[in-house]
């Protein structure tokens, strides 16, 4: 079988017919040709080339090409005869490509060929050809594409019936497919195409030069690939323009759109016979290096696609997915970080065309991708941009919350993970510092508002540059008093240690403070440091008017009560037992066993003195010396411990704990003691 992807709407001029007509327009020239004029006759069928042409198509069976035309006025040569008639209602109902002109072939040679088909192809917006007719409506008659009818007629099926049903909504009817015998039913769109399948780029079927046909120079091989064929005869040359854009090559030849349309079509069939498939068309004179040929084989079941086509489910399954993606979409991606969105729509991106790539190749499903693509595209973008937008208020109300409160490196390891942190109140083992300045109100009697100012500025801008050089927060400022706390808002597993050191720290500036005061007008000031270690609750506090980040609990309160109770040993800086048992490093003594004002539990109070590490010998034995002192003094060996605190007293006189104690024992060695006595100490005063 032989298609032609080219049509023949003019006649062939004939010498003979073109003798005739100038002898009778010229005379003269008739006696010139005198002796000749008897066989002009005998030569004008021989000269007749498309008679010949006719004549030779009986030989095999032919398919010439034709095209139709949206302009009313063009008709030219004739039409074959459609494949089947539709009525005047299904032509008002339907939506096929109806065309109002064509350009066929001339009646001799539509006579001589066993059928025909149009080959008018039509691009997508952009120009790209991704689907073609397979049939066309001319007034209500439907006409084949030039693949279809040699489909036919390599089938032997002259049945064709419309598949018209209900569009989505089950309301307007529609072409959905052709059915072709009682076997064969071609899936297509509403406008009666299909999705041209495609096997490859040009070339994918081999090209055979027209001219060696015609010739008789084709090679053996060549000779073996046209037996027991089905050709298709068309032109590649760049000037003829029948050049196309498809999906899988910018520049492919238009007759080979054809052929993948045929392949599909043979394929579709239930049984089939044939060997291969060619297209030959004239090559080195004009035309180019042969027109496409293409070769089908049903044991090369590799180069076999039918159509790929949409079914009429499609538009539900996708506005299903559309409302699975989005609301499956929408409850996830809000908790994801940047990271794993992105990572997340990139794989669903995958997938997604993973899956869309199986349905075609497995099932010849084609569905929509670009809407899925979309929205999840979309959603990733809002929840992006909501994340950024979160993120940047998230990190302004930490920043604005803490930036006053603690060390800028606590601020930035925040920002950095600002949803690990929160202003929720929460329960945890923290360490607090209370420091309050020694007789401040009448410090304060002495000076001028102004004046007051500048001292509690110059004095608190050091202590929170220590607070914060040691990690930890601060509280408030009420008057002379400095709260802070460490283990809050960052976690620190050496809250204690940071505290005392920074406490440290704090009384060596004090110290270097009480040189310089008195230089600016100041007087000298004196401070009392209280710390203790405990579970307390933390979090954002206050009401809706004023809200500060603090702390609460018993653990709290005893930390104020330990920097009240300095002055009365003596001593500047006090932590509780519970800071003690967790501190390693420092060189400590323990001042009493106590029970402050609210408390009925004694606790034990002990002074750090530096780092073990800087302790001179003298100051460890003196330490030494005062625990051996303080031990007869619970063992109630009052002679003992009163002449061991007598004798550190002489030594250091200045240290008012050793005063302390002498007093205490001469009290109590004349009263009767309980059998539990243990040391304590109650303290009446806060």
């Amino acid at each position: 079988m032989v298609g032609f992807d080219v049509f023949f709407p003019e006649y062939e001029r004939n010498l003979s017919s073109e003798l005739k007509n100038r002898i009778e327009l010229n005379p003269d020239f008739a006696a010139d040709v005198e002796n000749f004029l008897p066989q002009l006759d005998q030569y004008q069928e021989l000269l007749d080339g498309d008679r010949a042409f006719a004549d030779a198509m009986q030989a095999v069976d032919v398919v010439l090409g034709f095209s139709f035309r949206l302009s009313e006025g063009v008709r030219t040569g004739v039409l074959p005869d459609p494949i089947f008639e539709i009525t005047e209602a299904e032509s008002s109902m339907i939506s096929l490509n109806s065309m109002q002109g064509y350009v066929g072939n001339v009646d001799v040679l539509q006579a001589g060929a066993r059928g025909a088909g149009f080959f008018d192809t039509q691009p997508d917006v952009d120009g790209i050809i991704r689907s073609s007719p397979l049939i066309m409506q001319f007034q209500n008659n439907i006409y084949p594409s030039l693949a279809l009818d040699m489909a036919r007629l390599y089938l032997f099926e002259d049945t064709f019936k419309a598949d018209i049903e209900g569009d989505a909504t089950g309301t307007r009817p529609e072409m959905h497919g052709i059915f072709m015998g009682s076997q064969v039913r071609i899936p297509t769109d509403a406008n009666g195409q299909v999705l041209v399948p495609y096997i490859g780029p040009s070339g994918s079927y081999p090209y055979i030069s027209a001219s060696d046909v015609l010739r008789g120079t084709l090679t053996a091989e060549q000779e073996e690939q046209l037996f027991n064929s089905l050709v298709l005869v068309g032109t590649t040359a760049i000037g003829l323009y029948d050049l196309r854009a498809t999906p899988v090559q910018e520049v492919y030849p238009g007759v080979e759109i054809h052929a993948n349309i045929l392949n599909a079509l043979l394929n579709a069939a239930p049984s089939l016979e044939v060997d291969n498939v060619e297209t030959t068309g004239p090559a080195d004179s004009g035309v180019g290096k042969g027109a496409i040929s293409g070769m089908l084989s049903v044991l090369d079941a590799g180069r076999l696609n039918p159509f790929p086509y949409r079914p009429d489910w499609e538009v539900g399954v996708i506005r299903a997915a559309i409302l699975v993606i989005g609301i499956g979409l929408s409850l996830i991606y809000p908790y994801l970080g940047p990271m794993l969105l992105g990572i997340s729509s990139i794989t669903f991106l995958i997938g997604l065309t993973v899956l869309n790539f199986q349905l075609w190749t497995s099932y010849n499903l084609d569905f929509s991708l670009v809407i899925l693509w979309l929205l999840i595209i979309l959603i990733t973008t809002i929840n992006m941009t909501y994340g950024f937008l979160k993120e940047g208020l998230t990190r302004k109300a930490i920043k604005g919350m803490f930036d006053q409160y603690v060390p800028p490196a606590h601020i930035d390891a925040m920002l950095d993970n600002p949803d690990k942190y929160n202003f929720q109140g929460e329960s945890k083992e923290m360490s607090v510092l209370f420091s309050d300045i020694r007789g401040f109100t009448s410090i304060s009697e002495k000076l001028t508002a102004v004046q007051l100012k500048a001292m509690l500025n110059d004095f608190f801008t050091p202590i929170t540059g220590i607070i914060f050089d040691n990690q930890g927060t601060i509280d408030k400022y009420v008057g002379d008093m400095v709260m802070a706390f460490w283990g809050a808002p960052l976690d620190d597993p050496n809250h204690r240690k940071h505290a005392v050191t920074a406490a440290l720290k704090m009384l060596e500036t004090v110290e270097v403070l009480k040189k310089e005061f008195p230089g600016k007008g100041f007087p000298e000031v004196n401070v009392g440091v209280g710390i203790n270690s405990g579970m307390m609750s933390v979090g954002d506090m206050g009401s809706t008017y004023r809200r500060s980040y603090t702390v609460l609990g018993d653990a709290v309160n005893l930390g104020s009560r330990l920097e009240g109770i300095t002055k009365v040993y003596g001593v500047k800086l006090l932590i509780g037992e519970h800071t003690y048992d967790g501190l390693q490093g420092f060189l400590c003594r323990q001042i009493d066993k106590v029970m402050v004002k609210g408390k009925d539990e004694p606790i034990r109070i002990y002074q750090p003195l530096c780092l073990e590490a800087e302790a001179t010998e003298e100051l460890k034995r003196a330490v030494a010396d005062y625990h051996e002192a303080y031990g007869y003094y619970l063992k109630q060996q009052w002679a003992e411990a009163g002449q061991r605190f007598s004798t550190l007293h002489e030594q250091d006189p200045d240290t008012i704990l050793y005063s302390i104690y002498i007093d205490r024992i001469a009290s109590l060695r004349h009263e009767q003691l309980p059998a539990d006595w243990d040391g304590s100490f109650r303290h009446t005063a806060k």
